[in-house]
């Protein structure tokens, strides 16, 4: 029988006090995969940029944090990068990075959440402003309002 390990919760906090002490934050992190075989993925974010030399850091620090841990046995693969197009933003940092970028976002709102997609003009200290229309003056969305945030590709 094969085993897929899990991401517990000691696991999470060693892994983002790792990234802390490197000047990063975790975004996620995601084991899958059977015993001898599993996948380990540390996607980290830095309000100076991600690094391949950041993510070797992380990489080299992380895997000597679960290599004592226990917490996975047998072999395992370790990919550390930065979170690319796609994934929520979870920082109000992260978003002051994509001004000027399209941004999809899921507001809450009465019996669920509405879509939003529009031009992030600005980040402020509460919130953000999002051109959904052109000519029409921007939305404000505050940061408690936002369920998600992901940024779109420009192709």
């Amino acid at each position: 029988m094969t085993h897929t390990p899990m991401v517990n919760d000691e696991m999470r906090a060693a892994i983002e006090d790792c990234t802390a002490r490197l000047s990063a934050h975790l975004i996620d992190l995601v084991v899958r995969g059977p015993r001898g075989k599993t996948l380990v993925e540390i996607f980290i974010d830095a309000e100076q940029g991600v690094t391949s030399d950041l993510c070797s850091d992380v990489s080299r620090e992380a895997s000597i944090i679960i290599d004592r841990s226990g917490w996975i046995q047998g072999s395992y693969r370790l990919d550390v990068s930065s979170p690319g197009i796609g994934r929520p933003l979870r920082f109000a940092w992260q978003y002051k990075k994509h001004v000027g970028r399209t941004l999809a976002v899921k507001v809450r709102a009465p019996g669920g959440t509405v879509e939003h997609t529009g031009r992030l003009s600005s980040v402020g200290e509460n919130g953000i402003l999002l051109e959904t229309a052109k000519g029409s003056a921007p939305q404000e969305f505050p940061f408690e309002s936002l369920a998600e945030a992901v940024v779109k590709s420009p192709w």
